[in-house]
């Protein structure tokens, strides 16, 4: 009787080891699954904001600021300087969508 009752302790033990090791990879294959799925993050649409972006700079930095007019008269610089902060906010927008687009939890 009691070697019996040690083959039984004995298979017990070997199925509790076996149903650890079956857990262990079956938390294994829920981590790869989340891994595979933040690998996959979409960032089309960050990139098409951020081309159109960098085209809109572009287009400012490049305008043609400089004019003549055939009358004389003054003006302030207001367009430009309206520009040149469009240009900076334009660069900051880009930078942001370059770092948001880098962190793949962001999504």
């Amino acid at each position: 009787m009691g070697k019996l009752k040690e083959q039984l302790a004995g298979i017990a033990a070997l199925i509790a080891a076996i149903v650890a090791i079956g857990g262990g990879f079956v938390k294994y294959g829920e981590i790869t699954t989340r891994l595979d799925s933040l690998q996959t993050v979409d960032t089309t649409s960050i990139e098409t904001s951020l081309a159109v972006l960098e085209e809109k700079v572009e287009v400012l930095e490049t305008a043609d600021t400089s004019h003549t007019h055939d009358t004389s008269h003054t003006h302030d610089d207001t367009a430009t300087k309206i520009l040149e902060k469009e240009i900076e906010l334009l660069k900051v927008q880009i930078e942001e969508i370059k770092v948001s687009s880098s962190n793949p939890l962001a999504n």
